[in-house]
């Protein structure tokens, strides 16, 4: 009799762990709050690794932009960050993405000449001046170090970091 309840209790288990708590969906949520708001042609994606929502498209003002992205954030937040990487209409994307360019490479080569900064492993993804970093630092120190370096740089909106602190 022990070993049946032993193995109905083990059963049980398996399937609350199976059938566990799931991670929201983030994605879903800033879709819904942007609709609600009447925010309408703005793509959300979700980056479970680095827990970004990233918002693209293109919207009609800078003010569209700026709501798009704290409608997002109060949808989402503190569970995950927004990147509002939004483009207002009638900016030149092409010259967006040479800005984007040239200040990516900007940034990598600022970290590279920093001597503090040794053995670490840090990517910049920029979009419409949204700076996004990723990849892992020793200490908590660096990870501030690195977001202040980007957000002193001339072209930033904004900065998104998920930079990890690997001991």
């Amino acid at each position: 009799m022990r070993i049946v309840t032993a193995i109905i209790g083990i059963a049980a288990l398996a399937s609350t762990v199976a059938c566990g708590p799931k991670e929201r969906d983030y994605e879903t949520m800033s879709k819904t709050a942007l609709s609600r708001a009447g925010i309408e042609n703005v793509k959300s994606d979700y980056d479970s690794k680095t827990k970004i929502v990233h918002l693209s498209g293109t919207v009609p003002t800078a003010a569209d932009r700026e709501r798009a992205g704290e409608v997002a954030t109060q949808a989402v937040a503190p569970y995950a960050q927004v990147a509002n990487e939004l483009t207002v209409a009638g900016r030149d994307a092409k010259t967006a993405d040479d800005l984007d360019s040239g200040l990516s490479t900007r940034l990598e080569t600022l970290v590279d000449q920093d001597k503090s900064l040794e053995k670490t492993d840090i990517d910049f993804d920029v979009k419409n001046g949204v700076v996004t970093i990723k990849g892992n630092v020793q200490t908590a120190a660096q990870k501030t170090q690195v977001e202040q370096l980007a957000r002193s740089q001339p072209g930033v909106k904004e900065v998104v970091n998920s930079l990890e602190v690997k001991s």
